[in-house]
């Protein structure tokens, strides 16, 4: 029963690394965030500042590494597995996860929010673009 654990962790682990860093332009949206500190600007950022974020993506980044390689060593028998093993690969695991859930759940709230005021939001369309494309060589526009 628990080698499924060890095997399932060593699976799902790197894929919530992928979500957390690389997807969703992350780490383009944390480069181009105004992150003051408190003092700086008082009515800015009140906890999550660039450094606050730094320290925490990278220990999460170095939480899910070290769950994938504790349950890649279980897995290669390196390692025997005990009640402590499972605990920890399974802490990696909801750490994890509740990392991914809380930027979901921000990142939704954020997208959903109040409109920025100044009208800035695009029309929807109406109908279908219209094609700027050539057309395709041998085709006219003449049904004869």
């Amino acid at each position: 029963m628990f080698p499924d654990l060890y095997a399932t962790a060593a699976q799902v682990l790197p894929v919530l690394l992928l979500a957390l860093i690389w997807d969703s332009r992350f780490l383009d949206r944390l480069r181009e965030q105004n992150r003051h500190l408190r003092r700086a600007d008082p009515d800015g950022v009140l906890f999550w500042t660039r450094s606050r974020v730094r320290v925490y993506s990278l220990f999460i980044v170095a939480t899910i590494v070290l769950g994938t390689a504790l349950s890649l060593l279980v897995l290669a028998e390196v390692l025997p597995h005990g009640p402590e093993l499972r605990a920890a690969v399974t802490i990696c695991v909801l750490l994890a996860l509740a990392t991914l859930l809380t930027r979901v759940m921000v990142d939704v709230v954020a997208a959903t929010g109040a409109e920025p005021a100044g009208g800035d939001s695009v029309p929807p369309l109406t109908g279908p673009p219209p094609s700027t494309a050539p057309p395709a060589p041998g085709l006219r526009d003449d049904p004869r």
